[in-house]
């Protein structure tokens, strides 16, 4: 199982580590389904554990949405910047679609709180939000969605796939995101 699925699936708990224990990141995709056991709560809860994160946006409760200069935003979440080789891949990507970099507004969510992005959606301002493992959720918009199943609400399209790294790095994704991708743009 993927970071993102726990990430998606976490996103609204307090996880907690034992010490001595191996940290579930590690732990979990070494194991297979047969052998995990269901754990009960500690009666004492134990200190969460923080890990600090580098922000590409300021980490306050509440960031005002940046000034968008076009139709389609594009979400990531990479600390502290996005790599270069997730620059050149998703410019080959948006080339395949007869897009680039310059023609779409990227937006690095890493490390910030709580964006409210329902008035880009009363404004119509965008009408293409495509996340590269950001759940709508994260930015205010109660969207259920399977990845590379984009949908139409509203006059606007999303489409939730998984982080660049992972696309970049598995086949099976890269089809599955060209054929959203050619679903929203070239149909």
């Amino acid at each position: 199982m993927s970071k993102s699925f726990y990430q998606l699936l976490y996103q609204n708990e307090t996880l907690y580590r034992v010490q001595g224990e191996t940290p579930v990141s590690e732990s979990v995709e070494a194991r297979s389904p047969s052998s995990m056991i269901a754990v009960e709560e500690p009666a004492v809860p134990l200190a969460p554990v923080s890990t600090p994160k580098v922000s590409a946006l300021p980490a306050s409760t509440s960031v005002p949405l940046p000034r968008l200069n076009h139709q389609i935003l594009i979400l990531v979440d990479e600390a502290p910047a996005m790599s270069a080789s997730n620059t050149i891949f998703l410019e080959k990507v948006l080339k395949a679609v007869n897009l680039n970099l310059e023609g779409v507004d990227i937006l690095n969510l890493a490390g910030a709180k709580q964006m409210d992005f329902r008035p880009l959606l009363q404004n119509k301002t965008v009408h293409h939000f495509i996340s590269f493992g950001v759940p709508f959720i994260n930015i205010n918009l109660e969207i259920m969605m399977n990845r590379y199943d984009p949908k139409r609400i509203s006059g606007v399209n999303f489409l939730l796939s998984e982080s660049l790294d992972i696309v970049q790095t598995d086949d099976k994704n890269k089809r599955a995101l060209w054929g959203a991708l050619k679903k929203i743009f070239m149909a």
